[in-house]
């Protein structure tokens, strides 16, 4: 995995060596994308690639534009009239570095960019192109993370009386994490090979996965350490719908773990899954 993650890393030290004025700004737009993390959406992209037998050419513009986008995602919620958080990745968040400004800006160039870079994937023909900025734009926009976001914050404002916790916690981590997961395991197998029924098990894939993510990130919320986590624990000021809050932690472990099950089972037939499987568990286990 180390080799794939610094493929990303240099791809994106590349983008970020096109002309972009004024050079602040240049900063700005780069400062989170190249301030390290996982590169887990990155590594998922690739290894879906793989398991449908896409190249790494052809795969690495896409893992790095994902990327781009995650990194736009965090610089919004970052923000003051967001999550409030002063650090990510145990440094400085954007805002505190270069201003609400220029950060909600940046966030905004990062969001466009990453189609641009996609569009310009030479190396997948211009029909998979097509259908990768379909599923991206949909999954990232409101049909995923931006509604998901939206509920998360009127679910906190109390303004959607009548839907249960239960739903409503549902319902977010769904659309505000796993639909950009499940993104990026389908954007993956696009630039290769696939059936419409691998597209479809994959996908489910990505959506048990991305949901038992989130659900582990708010169990570490509570029993996490903020040095390893890299931020502050800020659910409990901003009064967040999680899976704790509304169904325990014990019970919100168990079901990460049958979501890790589920995910699983939809691609262990395939030849090349064991890396996929792989992320899957670490998902879930890790600093447990």
């Amino acid at each position: 995995m180390k080799k794939y993650i610094e493929l990303v890393n240099n791809y994106i030290d590349e983008l970020s060596k096109k002309p972009f004025f004024p050079e602040i700004f240049k900063e700005a737009l780069f400062y989170t994308p190249k301030s390290g993390g996982k590169r887990i959406r990155a590594l998922l992209v690739i290894l879906s690639g793989e398991m449908f037998y896409a190249n790494i050419v052809q795969t690495l513009p896409i893992a790095a534009a994902i990327e781009l986008l995650h990194a736009y995602s965090l610089i919004h919620d970052d923000l003051p009239v967001m999550d409030n958080d002063d650090f990510r990745r145990g440094k400085p968040a954007n805002h505190k570095v270069f201003g609400e400004d220029l950060a909600l800006l940046a966030g905004d160039g990062l969001n466009t960019f990453t189609f641009n870079v996609i569009s310009n994937a030479e190396n997948i023909e211009p029909s998979k192109r097509i259908e990768i900025i379909k599923w991206l734009s949909n999954n990232a926009g409101i049909g995923g993370m931006v509604v998901g976001q939206v509920v998360d914050i009127l679910s906190a404002r109390e303004k959607l009386k009548g839907f249960s916790p239960k739903r409503l916690v549902n319902f977010i981590h769904k659309h505000k994490t796993a639909k950009l997961i499940q993104a990026s395991v389908v954007c993956g197998a696009i630039c290769g090979n696939p059936s419409k029924n691998d597209l479809e098990k994959i996908a489910k894939y990505g959506l048990f996965s991305g949901v038992a993510f989130q659900i582990i990130d708010d169990c570490l919320d509570v029993v996490g350490d903020e040095k390893k986590l890299g931020k502050k624990k800020v659910d409990e000021i901003n009064n967040t719908l999680t899976y704790p809050k509304v169904y325990g932690l014990k019970r919100s472990f168990e079901m990460a773990d049958r979501l890790k099950d589920m995910a699983i089972d939809q691609i262990k037939e395939f030849k090349k899954s064991q890396p996929l499987i792989d992320i899957a568990k670490l998902i879930v286990e890790r600093d447990r």
